[in-house]
């Protein structure tokens, strides 16, 4: 009988913690979020460095690079068409963050 309290018991405790976290679930962060893990800051892609092009989404160091040789650029046009590999879709990814 001792043994039957006991394990009733435990299951009711475990059935109370359970309980517990399914009405309080702790808050998760989806990789698919909306809001950016870092706010990314404005760009002068005639005077930004390496790394600072590097923080734009989809402007890797090869991109970067290209965007540093091609120098000066008067508008998103130029840019365009100096910069191989920064078409329609990564300038309009860029786009809010790029300025001349």
């Amino acid at each position: 009988m001792k043994g039957i309290k006991l394990i009733l018991s435990t299951l009711l405790a475990l059935a109370a913690l359970a309980g517990a976290a399914l009405a309080n679930p702790a808050p998760t962060t989806s990789p698919h979020s909306t809001k950016s893990a870092h706010k990314i800051a404005q760009v002068n892609v005639n005077t930004a460095t390496l790394a600072q092009l590097e923080t734009l989404p989809g402007v890797g160091p090869k991109l970067a690079a290209q965007i540093i040789q091609h120098r000066p650029y008067k508008n998103a046009q130029e840019l365009q068409a100096k910069v191989k590999g920064l078409g329609p879709k990564l300038w309009a990814s860029i786009k809010p963050y790029v300025h001349f």
